[in-house]
């Protein structure tokens, strides 16, 4: 059965009684923003659920009566080939290979009040499959200690290369202790999305050794309740411990990795990106 997973925002409801009714993989609490535009809310609960196939019809007309009629709130859940967006009083399914589909949601949010950033876009990439793809990329480039390096792209540059499907994934950088870098993943040999990187140690006496030690064992564990861009919050191993923090989505974010060597940072990383068009 072809599950559909969206996120649903508890504050967002009038009746938060339906919830009942959903499979809730999991629940994180955000801070909201400026950006979200949404000042009569300090924090908002997302919950991650999954809508079995012949449920999605059903719990969308429900969702949709106990829906918050003010601010335009929408909730959204997606499988391979359908789109759910959810107003109130208005269920759009959606054909995910068709724009004019996307269009006609699009115009309908507007006139309700939801911001056009927070509106749902047609995608040649859709985020469901870019996630997927970046975890596995991610399993069998720089962070595999086995894995093999690419032919250099450029003079002087380190690679990997991963290809899947009509997908392929390109991480060139630069450096070591001192490094700079970027990923850049291409669907049907045309860039769609991407992320630089600058990394650097904090201590002379760290050296290369200490990505062995925690940086490639933490990548490897997964990005967890993060973006696939780069780890888990937080990992530990033995005498070092990693984190990352990241704001935003896969379409748009910024992130910050540190690791740490008995309690004080040893090596910082920035990084950033999003879809490219």
């Amino acid at each position: 059965m072809n599950n559909y997973k969206g996120d649903v925002i508890e504050e967002s409801l009038k009746d938060k009684e339906v919830l009942k009714e959903f499979d809730i993989i999991s629940t994180r609490v955000e801070k909201v923003t400026d950006e979200h535009q949404t000042p009569w809310l300090s924090q908002w609960t997302l919950d991650t659920i999954k809508v079995a196939e012949n449920e999605a019809e059903s719990l969308a007309e429900k969702l949709s009566k106990a829906l918050d009629p003010e601010h335009g709130w929408y909730i959204d859940y997606r499988n391979e080939k359908y789109h759910y967006v959810i107003f109130k009083d208005k269920v759009f399914k959606l054909d995910r290979s068709k724009k004019s589909n996307y269009d006609e949601m699009i115009k309908y949010g507007l006139s309700i009040g939801t911001p056009d950033y927070q509106l749902p876009n047609f995608a040649d990439l859709p985020i469901d499959v870019l996630e997927d793809f970046l975890k596995e990329a991610n399993l069998n480039t720089y962070a595999n200690k086995n894995a093999k390096k690419a032919s250099p792209f450029r003079s002087g540059s380190s690679d990997y290369h991963f290809e899947k499907g009509d997908l392929i994934f390109h991480d060139t950088y630069f450096g070591s202790t001192k490094f700079v870098g970027e990923e850049i993943v291409y669907k049907n040999g045309k860039s769609a999305w991407g992320m630089n990187y600058y990394g650097f140690t904090l201590n002379n006496e760290i050296n290369e050794g200490l990505y062995d030690a925690i940086l490639r064992p933490a990548l490897m564990s997964g990005s967890g309740d993060n973006i696939p861009v780069r780890g888990p919050k937080e990992f530990m191993n033995g005498e070092w411990k990693y984190t990352f923090k990241v704001d935003g989505d896969l379409a748009n974010f910024t992130g910050l990795e540190e690791i740490f060597k008995d309690g004080e940072v040893a090596c910082r990383l920035y990084c950033h990106g999003g879809f490219i068009e």
